[in-house]
């Protein structure tokens, strides 16, 4: 008895020494079981019989994750004095509470009754009402089947007890001890499929077991490749990691910049700059004597500051010559070619709101002096009608000068050429 008895605490240290693993799960809901062990039995001082080994077959079925019912039948043969013996049998009913069904040992408490008899050599058979409780493991040997089965090491440590004193131990009723080591073996049922590591892949197809919690995984439960700065692009493709949120980005995870300035167009205050030209930080192009024209059509570009400037960057004092604006000949009426140059000089006044213009028209000598005067007067009142049309808020009046003005000689083509103007004039 000894002997046994060594034998079987080794394998309950043994199965205690497992540690719960993640890898592996318990029996599948609704499986039933099989379990063989050997016991070792200490039998009741009442007795007078030495301890020995026995055995106990139980079958049972897998109520859900909490609960096992079983039904058992145990049996043994202790010597007494001389050539006496007792010969200990049951058959009980017990309830097993198990713990950590998803790990890889599962402890459980147990509680039930046994109708157990005591066959007396040399005596009278009595039966008793015992009942069971104890506790033990289940350590899982491998992994669970597709089809449910599994194969556990099954230990028990637990107690007979006697509810009378008809069981041939005189006036006590009888306790036995029993530590039973065997096998448990399950079939059928629904298996648990586990995911450990709570990725959403399961146990049994997880190629990468272990993945950190809250990792973004594929179909095979390995982690995605990670994407920092949350553009769309992943690290390992993203050649610029640091993309401000929110912003559009390319194929390789760079902002858009779609006027190619070099600014991203999240930054850009000034989406549409020509290609080429110079940009500050906020993608603006580089104004650098500050006149408010910028440098890629300032054709002054080291103006005074303070200076007034017309629309292509250079100075003007009291007048500003609109060069290039035509008019049907002996007529009013605006050629197309003078709108680009109208347009530049409504932008101009509206950099200068404060300014107070006149629009001086002015002829050649060819013509009469009353005609001359009347037809600049509508000239410079055409112009004065469309700079205002284009939003200009300046207080502005016309005048026409005729001929009487002229910047060169009337004797030659050019002359005249040149005499032939509308010119804005700042009153103040």
């Amino acid at each position: 008895m000894k002997r046994t008895s060594t034998l079987i605490l080794s394998a309950l240290l043994s199965a205690a020494a497992f540690t719960s693993g993640t890898a592996y799960g318990g029996a599948a809901d609704g499986s039933w079981f099989i379990a063989p062990q050997i016991n070792g039995v200490w039998v009741d001082d009442g007795r007078t019989a030495d301890d020995d080994a026995g055995v106990t077959i139980s079958v049972g079925r897998t109520l859900n994750e909490n609960w096992d019912a079983q039904l058992s039948w145990y049996g043994s043969e202790h010597q007494r004095a001389g050539d006496n013996s007792v010969s200990i049998e049951g058959i009980g009913f017990s309830m097993n509470r198990v713990f950590y069904r998803e790990g890889r040992v599962n402890p459980f408490i147990s509680a039930g009754i046994a109708k157990q008899k005591s066959i007396l050599k040399s005596g009278t058979d009595e039966t008793n009402l015992t009942g069971l409780y104890g506790v033990g493991l289940l350590v899982t040997l491998g992994s669970e089947r597709d089809d449910g089965s599994l194969m556990q090491l099954r230990a028990d440590l637990g107690a007979r007890h006697g509810f009378s004193n008809e069981d041939g131990v005189g006036d006590e009723r009888p306790v036995e001890y029993v530590a039973g080591i065997g096998f448990q073996y399950s079939w059928g049922g629904t298996p648990k499929r586990l995911d450990s590591d709570g990725d959403g892949v399961y146990d049994d197809t997880d190629a990468c077991p272990g993945t950190p919690a809250g990792t973004a995984v594929d179909a095979k439960g390995c982690p995605l490749p990670q994407d920092d700065d949350g553009d769309g692009v992943t690290n390992d493709l993203d050649k610029c990691p640091n993309t401000p949120a929110g912003a559009k980005v390319d194929a390789n995870g760079c902002e858009l910049d779609s006027d190619g300035d070099g600014v991203g167009d999240s930054r850009d205050q000034c989406p549409n700059t020509p290609a080429g030209a110079k940009v500050d930080a906020n993608g603006c192009e580089l104004d650098s004597d500050a006149d408010g024209i910028v440098d890629s059509v300032d054709k002054c570009p080291d103006t005074p500051k303070g200076e007034r400037v017309d629309n292509t960057g250079c100075p003007f004092n009291k007048e500003l010559l609109l060069q290039g604006v035509k008019f049907a000949t002996n007529s009013a009426d605006l050629l197309p070619e003078s709108l680009p140059v109208l347009d530049n000089a409504r932008a101009t006044l509206k950099r200068y709101p404060e300014l107070n213009v006149e629009v001086a028209g002015h002829t050649d000598s060819r013509g009469s002096d009353a005609y001359n005067l009347n037809l600049s007067a509508r000239r410079a009142e055409a112009v004065l009608q469309y700079l205002q049309a284009g939003g200009v808020m300046n207080a502005m009046t016309s005048k026409g000068y005729g001929e009487r003005q002229p910047i060169a000689s009337n004797n030659t083509e050019e002359g005249r050429l040149q005499n032939r103007r509308v010119v804005l004039r700042a009153l103040n």
